[in-house]
């Protein structure tokens, strides 16, 4: 099945009062990890001693039972009026830069870091004056394999309904089974906290670009100092590919 194998990292040794911004990577074709085996730390407010939330797309908390159980274990819609009551009480959250522009990207082949144009997630950080903790999921990308051309199948199914749904096969060669993912050990890395400076409601963009550069370094420094160990020696060979924010009229609205 699928296990957590390990986790460790520098941001595991760091004390972190109050609550912080856990940015995860990769999204992966369903986000397995974060939604199947996070939600216990989230409750229990580990690894800093803070509560915390999983988010995700509005979208899923209207599918039958899917909603319910992302509520009680920790995950909230991702809007801005649901983000800023939990930062403002003081707790945690969580969430994929990437969204479903890097959703409907995935490989299992290629490792892969989306960012948005607005940068919301930065400018959160920097609202509350929060620290930035960059996760990598090693082996998330590896659960499921892409289908190549079917691209348009994505597409049309996004348009129609608001859900991102990269064609991929599971256990058995099974094709669309995100409850039967490949047998995979994963990996999580906690980096470093990218402190984010005082609260300010209104950065400038530079400081904004300037808290984004530095998140962009420590998740690059994670990565390279753990994929030889983690990942498929193919993979690695790949490199981390750093999709930087593009015009806004190219990339998905962003909730934040």
């Amino acid at each position: 099945g699928v296990r957590v194998a390990s986790s460790k990292g520098e941001g595991l040794e760091c004390h972190l009062p109050g609550n912080v911004l856990y940015a995860w990577h990769p999204h992966g074709f369903v986000s397995y990890v974060p939604s199947h085996l996070m939600g216990k730390d989230a409750l229990s407010g580990q690894p800093h001693g803070t509560e915390w939330f999983g988010t995700c797309i509005p979208l899923l908390f209207k599918v039958p039972f899917l909603g319910e159980i992302f509520t009680v274990t920790n995950a909230r819609p991702v809007d801005t009026k649901t983000v800023n009551s939990i930062l403002s009480k003081g707790r945690g959250i969580s969430v994929q830069p990437g969204g479903v522009k890097e959703q409907a990207a995935t490989r299992h082949d290629q490792e892969q870091a989306f960012f948005p144009a607005r940068l919301g997630f930065i400018r959160l950080a920097i609202k509350y004056g929060i620290p930035l903790m960059p996760v990598y999921f090693f082996g998330e990308n590896q659960l499921f394999k892409r289908v190549d051309g079917f691209e348009w199948f994505t597409s049309a199914v996004q348009k129609a309904t608001g859900m991102t749904m990269p064609v991929a096969t599971a256990k058995w060669g099974i094709p669309m089974a995100g409850v039967t993912p490949l047998a995979t050990d994963i990996h999580v890395r906690w980096g470093r906290p990218v402190h984010a400076g005082p609260a300010d409601s209104n950065p400038s963009e530079e400081r904004v670009q300037e808290v984004f550069a530095r998140y962009v370094a420590e998740l690059q420094r994670v990565w390279d100092l753990h994929a030889k160990d983690c990942l498929p020696p193919e993979v690695v060979a790949k490199g981390l590919k750093i999709v930087l924010p593009q015009k806004k009229s190219e990339v998905p609205m962003s909730r934040l």
